[in-house]
């Protein structure tokens, strides 16, 4: 499957905008703050029905209702298919719309047409950025290939913002219904170990696999969620206002091989490496599990790699279909890129 077509209104700064896309390579050029990330970030949200930054209301133009992000993917043989994606917030209730073909779907459909792997200069803080770089880096490699976890992760934090609303309420009264904590406890506990689960696969996935560019070890520090945890940490948690355990808390170590974590030692150049070791992971995951090509959604990379980095990316981007940014037209040039649609904002 290919992405063709995407179309915009009132999506972040874009009022009504439409573009084509290549089958192989597009390269989204001008100059900084135009919003050559927003449309990286249009494409996620139309392949993956949710935004890849912290607040999906932010998607909204400011002042508008509404935003649409819509596309026309289409298969080998030339069937098409139309992905809408619809945010909307109306006397402050924000709601996410998904349509395929104009049917209305649920957000765990919109993953299963072209798995998408995203990277951006955030990813190469994986290494010694903050747990939650980490965190979202398992769950957009797990979601891509596991409707379960994509389920199970939907249904988590619903449940984990409802439960810390409860201790939020225990703070101000004083008085804690059980009854109404056993409910979502249950749904934390089950979804939460299944979380954690397919995270703990995922990682010995990765310390199984040849390493091609740079060799080191991912240790998983999870947060367990249980009954006998939940009841451990009850009183503390009235107190931090939030929930203290589960897969929220995970963290993941980045370690060599002797056992000592690259935050602590790690040069920047290393720190690229495994950011790109790991997407190549995910992308062999990928191809095994769904047998089916992602496509690449590389925003503003280029500038934070070295030469010989930008021909392993260059190498991935002739495999597969491909929409990166750049602030440099004689980037594309100079490298003599094949069968690249250009879209240049500004102009």
């Amino acid at each position: 499957m290919i992405l063709k077509t995407l179309s915009l209104q009132n999506f972040r700064n874009y009022k009504k905008s439409e573009f084509l896309l290549s089958p192989k390579t597009t390269i989204i050029i001008g100059p900084n703050a135009i919003g050559k990330s927003n449309l990286i970030e249009a494409i996620y949200v139309l392949l993956t029905g949710k935004g890849n930054r912290s607040d999906d209301k932010a998607c909204i133009q400011f002042g508008k209702q509404v935003a649409r992000v819509a596309g026309k993917i289409s298969d080998t043989e030339g069937e098409t298919m139309d992905l809408e994606v619809v945010f909307s917030e109306m006397t402050n209730i924000f709601k996410r719309k998904y349509l395929v073909n104009k049917v209305a779907k649920k957000r765990t459909d919109f993953a299963d047409f072209i798995p998408t792997v995203h990277f951006s200069p955030i990813d190469l803080d994986i290494v010694d950025g903050q747990p939650g770089v980490r965190r979202k880096f398992l769950d957009e490699a797990i979601e891509a290939v596991d409707r379960d976890y994509r389920q199970s992760l939907t249904v988590y934090i619903k449940a984990l913002k409802q439960r810390n609303a409860l201790i939020k309420d225990v703070q101000e009264t004083g008085s804690r219904d059980e009854e109404r904590f056993v409910y979502w406890d249950n749904l934390l506990i089950k979804n939460g170990q299944r979380i954690s689960r397919k995270r703990a696969e995922f990682i010995d996935y990765v310390n199984k696999r040849e390493m091609d560019l740079f060799d080191f070890i991912l240790d998983y520090d999870s947060s367990e969620i249980s009954i006998a945890r939940l009841e451990k940490y009850k009183n503390a948690e009235i107190g931090a206002g939030v929930t203290l355990v589960g897969p929220h808390r995970d963290d993941v170590l980045v370690k060599a091989k002797s056992g000592e974590e690259f935050r602590n030692f790690g040069s920047r150049g290393q720190q690229r490496l495994i950011a790109l070791e790991l997407k190549l992971a995910q992308i062999a995951l990928i191809k095994e599990r769904l047998d089916k090509d992602p496509i690449l959604l590389l925003d503003d990379i280029f500038s934070e790699l070295d030469e010989k980095n930008i021909g392993r990316v260059l190498d991935l981007m002739n495999k597969y279909q491909t929409v990166a940014t750049t602030t440099h037209k004689e980037f594309v040039i100079k490298n003599e890129l094949m069968d690249v649609e250009m879209i240049e904002l500004g102009k």
